[in-house]
């Protein structure tokens, strides 16, 4: 008896052997994976490498690849414009690490061209082939794409270079940059569309001119459909996307996307097709559209909107807006001259935000700037619609006490420092080791620097305008609570705030607050902060 029974614990071993295999796991010949499931590169940084977690001391020419992509200040970032490792995942364009394994983003970098692969999801170009990464088939594209080796910025399509790996520079892929479907590239076309590799296209037409499409990298704003060039957090320059409507050659999924389509006041503009079949914005007939960008940008009390210099601000845009015509042409709050719409005899500048003139909540609207009570414009049924946040948090600056944990997400009940005495709601320090000292909201202020809030009115600290907090929708930073950031999906034309480490276009700044790197910390007439000015806020440089 004791022979059968040796086979049969075994087999039974056995198959508890093969129960638990991974049967399409790697070759013996080729097992470099983790316990993640990742290809085991060690640290050292470089394509296949493990990434570097949050807050790990990171440096932008060597020392590997944080996780998020991003190294701010010798530390690695919170993941913004991507998904971490861990994150659910249905492609590797999905993950800041391009490699998106067993529906999980993986802490492992995807594999340069040459490298060893068990399947097309280990290599950065998505292309396994004779048990090496390979070209993208039928490529023409020079650049290199996210998780390949680089040198510098210029080797790669994004012009990202970070710890010797190309790195995302925005949500969606640059021209050039892999892609696995249309929705992974900011203008919404992919050589391939059939699950195959192929590389983002860059589209013209459709009546939108051949302006640059919102995040792909830039050098200036000229040809951007913006017209703005900037850093949005990422370490590289991209033309920066607007909150609300679709600009003017930006792409889109329907005519109500776009500034002057559907049901707004001018409604010429349409979503038209391309030779490519990508949806783009057009520029309508005559006037602009409301939402689009403008030529000559007003300030509020009549005057023309300045440079630094003093000389008048004007871009390479048509003047007249529809609706109102030049009058209503104004900065938005990231810093765009656009058309605001809304001119009448009772409201000459068109919508300013304030009773009368301005859209209440849940009437279609364009752009956040012309939105009652601080609301912003949101995507809605058929459009853009004013939309209040439904969050009942503490805001920024309101006092509360550290147990009831009440505070709006991204922000902590934090002591006011100093001899200030109490608790205050305010976003987390820029390091361990620095204090906090400012004005909870109803205490007296001198300029918007003493405030948490950063917003002092009638010498009284303030609690900023309605924002959307930590997991709420946006199109733009701008409709974010201060420090934290939009991040939009590729293929889509809003997203969800996320933790960010400064303020971003359009929130709340001081002398004390500095905004992220690339951006202006001015006060309403466009002028540097002073410590005195009630309220400032984060604005592009126009160029």
């Amino acid at each position: 008896m004791r022979k059968p029974l040796l086979v049969f614990l075994v087999a039974l071993l056995m198959g508890y052997t093969f129960g638990a295999c991974n049967c399409g796991g790697p070759h013996p010949a080729l097992d470099t994976r983790s316990d993640d499931g990742g290809v085991d590169g060690g640290n050292d940084g470089g394509p296949g490498s493990t990434c570097l977690d949050t807050a790990a001391a990171c440096s932008t020419t060597s020392g590997g690849v944080c996780c998020s992509g991003v190294c701010n200040g010798g530390s690695c970032a919170s993941p913004t414009f991507c998904s971490g490792p861990g994150a659910a995942c249905t492609a590797g364009t999905d993950c800041c690490s391009n490699h998106c394994l067993n529906g999980q983003c993986s802490s492992q970098q995807c594999l340069d061209v040459g490298m060893a692969c068990l399947n097309s999801t280990d290599c950065c170009t998505a292309t396994c082939t004779s048990g090496s990464c390979a070209t993208i088939p039928g490529s023409t594209s020079t650049c290199k794409v996210i998780g390949q080796a680089c040198g510098s910025g210029a080797d790669c399509c994004s012009t990202n270079c970070q710890g010797g790996v190309c790195v995302r520079a925005y949500s969606c892929q640059a021209t050039g940059d892999v892609c696995l479907r249309n929705s992974d590239c900011c203008g919404n076309v992919c050589s391939a569309n059939d699950g195959g590799a192929g590389v983002c296209l860059s589209i013209s037409g459709g009546g939108g001119g051949g302006c640059i499409e919102d995040g792909n990298p830039c050098s200036g704003g000229t040809n951007c459909c913006s017209r703005v060039c900037v850093d949005l957090g990422s370490g590289a320059t991209v033309c920066q996307p607007v909150g609300g409507c679709r600009l003017t050659g930006d792409f889109c999924l329907s005519t109500n996307a776009c500034c002057g389509g559907g049901p707004n006041p001018n409604g010429t503009v349409q979503c038209r097709p391309d030779a490519v079949g990508s949806g783009r914005c057009d520029n309508g007939q005559a006037c602009n559209g409301t939402g689009n960008i403008c030529g000559a940008p007003q300030l509020l009390d009549g005057g023309p909107a300045r440079w630094p210099d003093g000389g008048v601000l004007t871009i390479n845009a048509p003047q007249d807006c529809c609706d109102g015509h030049k009058q209503v042409c104004r900065i938005d709050v990231s810093g765009v001259p656009r058309c605001f719409g809304g001119g009448s005899s009772t409201c000459p500048n068109g919508y300013t935000g304030q009773s009368p003139c301005c859209i209440g909540v849940n009437a279609a609207c364009q752009l956040s700037g012309q939105c009652c009570n601080g609301a912003s414009c949101l995507p809605g049924d058929g459009g853009f619609f004013c939309t209040a946040p439904s969050s009942t948090c503490n805001p920024i600056g309101a006092t509360c006490a550290p147990s009831a944990n009440d505070c709006c997400a991204g922000t902590s009940c934090l002591h006011t420092g100093g001899e200030l005495s109490g608790y205050a709601c305010q976003p987390p320090p820029s390091s361990p080791d620095a204090g906090t000292t400012c004005a909870a909201n109803g205490s007296a202020c001198t300029g918007g620097a003493s405030c948490c809030s950063q917003l002092c009115s009638s010498g009284v600290c303030q609690a900023p305008a309605a924002c959307q907090s930590l997991g709420g929708a946006c199109t733009a930073t701008s409709d974010c609570c201060s420090g934290m950031a939009c991040s939009v999906p590729a293929g889509s034309t809003s997203g969800t705030c996320r933790a960010g480490s400064c303020p971003g276009a359009g929130q709340h700044c001081s002398v004390t607050n500095a905004c992220c790197s690339g951006l202006r910390c001015v006060n309403s007439s466009l002028l540097n902060c002073t410590s005195s000015d009630p309220s400032c806020s984060c604005s592009t440089t126009l160029n």
